[in-house]
């Protein structure tokens, strides 16, 4: 479960719908930085940005494997 607010990104046709963290600094949709592998039996990483103010969160993503 993220700490962060997220924000839905709708698109068109068969794509399909992603929610993006918001920035706990300015309130902005961040973008996605990096991701790592789980390993040992912890959940793989993801590290997001805002381009705004530079702020950067980095939270375990326990829908990816």
């Amino acid at each position: 479960m993220s700490m962060l607010g997220t924000h839905e990104l709708t698109t068109t046709g068969s794509e399909a719908i992603t929610a993006r963290p918001l920035c706990p600094n300015c309130g902005r949709p961040m973008h996605i930085s990096s991701t790592t592998k789980s390993t040992g039996g912890q959940p793989p990483l993801r590290t997001y940005g805002c381009g705004e103010c530079g702020v950067w969160v980095t939270e375990a993503a326990n829908d990816l494997s």
